[in-house]
Order: C-alpha cells, then structure tokens, then sequence
C-alpha cells in the first residue's frame, strides 16, 4: 500500500504544476475570481481524490458489505463535496463557477497528461504519423 501513497504524494505534486500556470495566468489577467474558484475546486478535487486513495486501501483490507458500504459512503461524501463547492461559487458569479468547475476537473486533467500515454507512448505516435 506504499505505492498508493507514493502515487498521491506524485499526483498531488502534478495538480499543483497544472494548477499554478493558471492561476498565475488569471490573475495576471486580472481574474481573481476565477483564480479564487480555481484554487477551491482545486483543492476540493485534490482532497477528494486523496480521500478516495484512502478509502480504496481500506476496501482491500475489508471484506464484503463493509468495503462495499465504505466505498458508496466515499463516493456519496465526495459528490456531496462538489456540489456544494459548485453551488456556493455559483452563487457568486459565474466566473467563479467557472473556475470551479476547471478546479473540479483538475484530476482529470492531470490523469489525461500524465498518465494516459508515456512519453515513449506519444514519441511512436509521433513517429508512426510522420511516416
């Protein structure tokens, strides 16, 4: 289960090299709300991925209804955690839900970028399309 953790410590590092361009960029744009909505869903989608990292670990170790019941409660607590960071930057403007919402979607982003292909993966792509 060492490697889960070394993969969260990594994951988070990547988030936060995607993250920092952009809010470096909004605010030099001089958009800090979507900066603000950012940094919160952000940190909200870190959290909750950390959160799930945990609770997958603690599945392994149990057996049956009660990993099955720990895992629905994480999911449930999570979706919970969005919608209401999603509810309360709407409330504020659109620009700050907007931020949110990329904030929100920042694990998928990184999983997109980071670990979807290696970087040997895309150089043969590359190479297999010049051809």
């Amino acid at each position: 289960m060492e490697e889960v953790l070394t993969f969260k410590k990594k994951f988070a590092a990547q988030a936060g090299l995607v993250a920092a361009p952009l809010l470096v960029l909004f605010l030099a744009l001089g958009r800090m709300d979507l900066a603000t909505g950012l940094a919160l869903g952000g940190a909200v989608s870190v959290l909750c991925f950390w959160a799930h990292g945990k609770t997958l670990v603690q599945a392994f170790n149990n057996t049956g209804r009660r990993a099955k019941l720990q895992v629905f409660l994480n999911y449930l607590v999570r979706y919970i955690l969005y919608f209401l960071t999603l509810a309360i930057m709407l409330q504020r403007s659109e620009w700050y839900f907007l931020g949110a919402a990329l904030g929100l979607l920042l694990p998928r982003i990184v999983i997109l970028f980071f670990h979807t292909f290696s970087i040997n993966d895309l150089r043969a792509v590359v190479k297999s399309n010049q051809e």
